[in-house]
């Protein structure tokens, strides 16, 4: 194998395990609660006035 293509194995490699890092960390029991809250944000924002004018 020539040097490029070794290249191309370690980052993909190292893509997948970032990838897989980013799913765990976001699936994580953890993080659940925060994300719940930032969930809940569009809800909550709900009760302040729009930057719409009506006339």
């Amino acid at each position: 194998m020539d040097l490029q293509t070794e290249a191309r194995i370690v980052v993909t490699v190292l893509g997948f395990i970032l990838f897989l890092g980013i799913c765990f960390w976001a699936f994580s029991r953890h993080n659940k609660a925060s994300f719940d809250q930032e969930a809940q944000r569009v809800f909550l924002d709900d009760d302040l006035p729009s930057s719409d004018k009506q006339t």
